[in-house]
């Protein structure tokens, strides 16, 4: 009997967002039943994406606006005012 290598990266697709979505949920579900508290798992993983986004990014500013454009999706903050001139120190 002969084995034949198939290369399994050709065969997958894209993933959607609803797998990613899905995937995460999936990884936050079994932290949380294997005992670790759900907010340090997402605060963690949090944390591990926001470093990752500086890497592939590489520009803090043009990071910091990305990140204020999801925030802007869930937290609700006057119009002249953006989460990255929260987070810069004065100069005051």
């Amino acid at each position: 009997m002969t084995l034949k290598v198939v290369q399994i990266q050709s065969k997958m697709t894209k993933p959607t967002l609803a797998e990613v979505i899905s995937r995460l949920e999936s990884v936050f579900n079994n932290f949380t039943i294997r005992g670790e508290d759900k907010l340090n798992v997402v605060l963690t993983s949090v944390s591990f994406c926001i470093w990752n986004l500086q890497k592939i990014v590489g520009d803090d500013e043009k990071m910091m606006l990305m990140l204020d454009e999801v925030l802007d999706q869930y937290v609700d903050l006057p119009d002249d005012e953006t989460y990255v001139e929260l987070i810069k120190p004065d100069n005051d």
